[in-house]
C-alpha cells in the first residue's frame, strides 16, 4: 500500500523497476532507487521526514524503517536487510550493507559502506559502524574486521539475488493483473 503522509500530503516516489510486495506499506516522504525491492508485510514511514533509499536495495519480510518526524535518513545502493529488522531515523546507512534478520539499528546510526551487522544484534543510538567492520551483541559492537572488499562483492550478490527475484515476482504480479 502506497499512501500520500497525512500530515503534508508528501507521496512516496518508487522508480518503476521496483517490486514493491501487494502487502508492504509506504508512508509519506519516501524515495526508493531502481531495481530495490521491499518484500512482504515490510513497513516503511517517514510522515514528516525525509528517506532516501538507493539502488539494489533489498528490504525484506516484517522489516521495519521509521523516520522520526523533522529528520532525515539516507540508505546507499547495494543494501540487505535481513527478515524482521528494525531501522529507526535519523542516520545514515552507506553503499554495500548487509544488515542481519532480527536486528535493531537506532536514532543517528552511521553505517559507513561495507559493514556487516549480525542477525539479532542491536546498535544503539548514535553508534558509528567504520567500513569493514562486523558488529555483533546486545549492545552491538565491532567484534571483527572484515576485507572491505570481499564484503563489498558479498553484498552486492546478495542484492543481485534480490533484484532478480524482485523481477521475478513484479512480473508475476503484472500478469495477474
Amino acid at each position: 500500500m502506497i499512501i500520500p503522509s497525512p500530515q503534508d500530503n508528501k507521496e512516496p516516489k518508487i522508480h518503476e523497476k521496483c517490486f514493491v510486495a501487494p502487502n508492504a506499506t509506504i508512508i509519506g516522504n519516501v524515495e526508493i532507487g531502481k531495481n530495490s525491492n521491499i518484500w512482504f508485510s515490510s513497513v516503511i514511514r517517514c510522515e514528516l521526514g525525509s528517506l532516501k533509499i538507493g539502488k539494489n536495495v533489498s528490504i525484506q519480510e516484517n522489516s521495519t524503517i521509521h523516520v522520526e518526524p523533522g529528520s532525515k535518513m539516507t540508505m546507499g545502493d547495494n543494501i540487505v536487510i535481513g527478515h524482521n529488522a528494525m531501522v529507526h531515523g535519523p542516520g545514515k546507512i552507506g553503499n554495500n550493507v548487509l544488515i542481519g534478520i532480527s536486528s535493531v539499528i537506532l536514532n543517528e546510526c552511521t553505517i559507513e559502506d561495507n559493514v556487516v551487522i549480525a542477525a539479532g544484534a542491536v546498535v544503539r543510538e548514535k553508534s558509528h559502524c567504520k567500513s569493514g567492520e562486523m558488529w555483533a551483541g546486545v549492545p552491538a559492537k565491532p567484534i571483527r574486521k572484515l576485507d572491505p572488499e570481499k564484503l563489498g562483492q558479498r553484498a552486492k550478490m546478495g542484492a543481485t539475488y534480490y533484484r532478480q527475484n524482485g523481477r521475478r515476482f513484479r512480473k508475476f504480479f503484472e500478469d495477474k493483473e
